[in-house]
């Protein structure tokens, strides 16, 4: 009764996105019944491959969001066809393509699609109806919200939406009714300033808002999401702190002009003053955004309060025209779940992690039963006879792990279409209407593979240590090197610290930063060269999410110091067993990356001390980010004097947000464990 927008279908948990299953909770809504019904096919059609991929998966190679596909979530819904021409023009849309086929499954897809945008006008209309009903015995101040509810969902999304109000109203009840009907999570509303901008010009224009009033109803649209998710609960497991809901403002426009207009700067003061944790705004920057952009962004993080991604167009854009796609696609990209590089042409899975160090591990430390068992056949190191022999076997074992990932999609995914079917997810997506197929059918225009690889930082930190211990200085034997990691180093400390305190990936030095560009794109070669599980191409990127810790405990000792157990670096950031002082070598190392060859999008973290930051130093430091291959980063300007604080003295610091990794929690929400793995990061001064 409170604020003007309709979205709540009363059929998922509050903390659900849409995705059929909620996390901890015994919960499975209704439109998870097809799903349910038909899921025994992937087993049916393809047992020996299932029991394959559960025991890759057991042994944590890689993530699936599902069975051989992202079946649950990272959805990047399209509201813009529904923005321009409502839902009622999808369905006649629909209608007439019927005319034109006979062919069957065509057919079928587009009476799911008419029969879904009918089925949305309805739930649409039950809230008109409702708030109507409601009015009657509301009072003075909740009448008028009820009353102006129930006249716009009575047209709106059916009718395209005319005013910012009724594209709020649109945005907030497609991410509610899809996840409701079709049993997955959507997880954007897309580039806001840009999708929004022509109705908030327009009631301008007409004198139907004032800029306050505008910022009012934005204010109130961010608050809803936020009021979804309870940011005092203890942050313990996976995900508890996660709610996919995104949205990306700023960056550069199709034609290449910067996107910085009054929504840009109303979004960002609504984040910063009403603490807005969800939806996660990622923020896109170049080495041209304006100054006022940039202080906007970094009013609230050089307090304390980092709730922001830092998307790096002057690294992104190459990467994804080096995809394929146009030069003007490409600028028009947004951001989505936690990382995810998106469009509106394809359906991504931005959840697809795949273990590199795997193909470390198991073969350094003799684990045969486990290989045996995944059926990849590793090749061993010990045999090695010079540093380059020991790479190119790394190298070929990462290969097979590739290799075997695709194939795993390959043979299974075309199950996927026998199982479920999303016509008002495809409907939106570029290439499924023209096409007259659902997109897991190959109705979308793109069909690629997203590879998101977590390991390279420990493996070039490895590979760095064998080589100058080893074959360099030749101060230790091969042998002794691989039998003081299968000690997990007891015994053999002074090994352990030569290691670390040999030359490491994000320390500024040449043959470091030379060896990551190589080893990158050696990935980067094998990927390019593999046919993908769709059919497309197959691309990397450097990410990984709360796997830094659960997937580390679970991950013996490697040669750069690492014990068993210990974290992995997160993307593309320096391990923390690298005391590493500067940033400026940090920043020098990435610049030596192939920004292009990272179409997957890739992450790094970096601390900066909250005491020595202004806003001109925050600036200066990201126009020198722009010039790296540093993508999406996840920036925190605190000490570690303040988080010690904070544990001793949490009601002091209510208001400390900070970036954990896909998502940011207020530090005193986090668990001891979780606030550890904050501190132990490294501190640049």
């Amino acid at each position: 009764k409170s604020h003007p927008f309709y979205y709540e279908t009363a059929v998922l948990i509050p903390h659900s996105d849409g995705s059929r299953y909620a996390r901890e909770y015994p919960f499975k809504h209704a439109a998870s019944w097809v799903y349910e019904r038909n899921k025994h096919l992937y087993n049916d059609e393809n047992q020996s491959l299932m029991e394959t991929k559960i025991k890759q998966t057991d042994e944590i190679l890689y993530l699936i969001c599902g069975d051989f596909n992202d079946t649950h979530q990272h959805f990047n819904f399209n509201n813009r066809p529904i923005l321009k021409k409502g839902l009622k023009g999808i369905y006649e849309e629909a209608l007439q393509k019927l005319n034109e086929t006979v062919e069957p499954n065509e057919r079928e897809f587009l009476n799911g699609v008419a029969t879904g945008m009918l089925r949305l006008k309805e739930i649409a209309e039950k809230f008109s109806n409702k708030a109507a009903l409601m009015a009657k015995e509301a009072n003075d101040s909740e009448k008028e919200n009820l009353l102006l509810i129930a006249k716009t969902a009575a047209n709106v999304p059916w009718e395209a939406p005319q005013s910012l109000y009724e594209a709020l109203c649109t945005l907030a009840f497609m991410r509610k009714a899809f996840g409701s009907l079709e049993g997955v999570g959507a997880n954007t509303f897309g580039r806001l300033d840009v999708d929004l901008y022509p109705f908030y010009e327009a009631d301008i224009n007409s004198g139907r808002l004032t800029k306050e009033t505008a910022y009012e109803l934005i204010a109130k649209f961010l608050i809803i999401w936020d009021c979804h998710y309870d940011h005092d609960m203890p942050m313990v497991g996976y995900c508890d702190h996660e709610l996919e809901n995104t949205y990306t403002i700023g960056g550069c426009d199709r034609e290449g002009n910067v996107v910085y207009n009054d929504l840009t700067s109303m979004f960002l003061r609504a984040t910063r003053e009403e603490k807005i944790i969800f939806p996660k705004i990622k923020c896109r920057f170049s080495s041209n955004s304006p100054k006022e952009y940039f202080d906007e962004i970094n009013l609230s993080i050089i307090k304390g309060t980092s709730t922001i991604l830092y998307q790096n167009d002057d690294a992104t854009i190459p990467a994804i025209v080096r995809n394929g796609r146009k030069t003007e696609d490409a600028r028009d990209y947004f951001v989505s779940g936690c990382w995810g590089i998106v469009s509106n042409d394809e359906k991504y899975d931005h959840g697809n992690y795949l273990n590199l160090l795997k193909a470390l591990e198991l073969p350094l430390h003799n684990l045969n039963d486990v290989i045996e068992k995944i059926k990849i056949p590793f090749k061993k190191f010990d045999d090695a006879k010079s540093y380059e022999e020991f790479y190119q076997i790394l190298v070929d074992n990462i290969r097979m792990l590739i290799e075997e990932r695709i194939r795993i999609t390959r043979e299974g995914g075309h199950i996927w279409g026998k199982v479920d079917a999303y016509p008002i997810f495809s409907s939106t997506l570029e290439g499924c209407m023209e096409n007259k197929r659902d997109f897991h059918l190959n109705g979308a225009r793109y069909r690629d593979d997203y590879l998101l690889c977590f390991g390279l930082p420990n493996i070039v930190d490895s590979l760095l240590a064998i080589k100058t211990l080893c074959f360099d200085e030749k101060r230790y034997t091969l042998s002794q090197m691989l039998t003081a990691v299968r000690n997990n180093w007891n015994g053999y400390e002074d090994m352990r610290q030569a290691a670390i305190r040999c030359h490491g990936w994000g320390d500024g030095n040449e043959d470091s930063s030379s060896l990551a560009n190589t080893f990158n794109n050696d990935i980067f070669n094998i990927a390019d060269s593999i046919n993908g599980g769709y059919g497309g191409k197959v691309h990397i990127g450097h990410l990984t999410y709360t796997e830094i810790r659960f997937w580390g405990e679970k991950t013996l000792a490697t040669p750069d110091g690492r014990y068993n157990g210990d974290y992995f670096s997160q993307g593309l950031t320096p391990s923390r067993l690298k005391k590493i002082p500067s940033v400026t070598s940090v920043i020098n190392s990435l610049s030596k990356i192939d920004k292009s060859t990272l179409g997957a999008n890739s992450v790094v973290n970096i601390l900066l001390p909250s005491k020595n930051i202004s806003l001109d130093i925050c600036e200066a430091f990201l126009r020198t980010v722009a010039n790296s291959t540093i993508q999406s980063l996840q920036l925190n300007c605190v000490t570690k004097e303040q988080l010690l604080d904070a544990q001793k003295h949490p009601e002091k610091y209510s208001d400390l947000i900070v970036r954990v990794t896909g998502f940011s929690a207020k530090f005193t929400s986090l668990s001891p464990e979780w606030q550890q793995e904050i501190l132990t990061r490294n501190f640049y001064e």
